[in-house]
């Protein structure tokens, strides 16, 4: 009689296709599970692992954050320069409203572009529905 001394850890399989039971050394399991290469039973039916790893679910995990902090990241991003835009606009409106009003107290008509020593008058008579229009003082 033949005996065998064995140290390494089996790990007892059953087959999907014949349900013989089986055992393989725990590092092959391991890397089978890892790498997903097929394997295959004493009776040669062939076994996979199709599962993801706690390793793969781990990356999925982690570039699936990383795609959400870029996205993130560029909204914040698109923000900023929608943000600086609107600054821009809003002074270039600021300052096209100092021009207007310099103007208008020099006695130029907004409207007609001429200047009058009494332009008040000028906008009540020839412009009536200016102040309206424009909302404003």
């Amino acid at each position: 009689m033949t005996t065998l001394e064995y140290t390494e850890q089996l790990v007892v399989e059953c087959c999907c296709a014949c349900s013989m039971a089986f055992a393989v050394p725990a590092d092959f399991q391991r890397r089978r599970k890892e790498d997903h290469k097929t394997y295959h039973c004493p009776a040669g039916h062939g076994q996979h692992y199709y599962g993801k790893t706690e390793a793969e679910k781990q990356r999925e995990r982690a570039e699936r954050l990383q795609r959400q902090v870029e996205a993130r990241e560029a909204d914040i991003r698109t923000e900023q320069r929608r943000l600086e835009s609107e600054r821009r606009a809003h002074a270039a409106t600021k300052g096209q409203l100092t021009k207007t009003k310099k103007r208008i107290a020099n006695g130029v008509c907004p409207c007609c572009n001429r200047t009058f020593a009494n332009l008040e008058r000028h906008m009540a008579g020839q412009h009536p529905g200016y102040m309206q229009a424009g909302d404003g003082k």
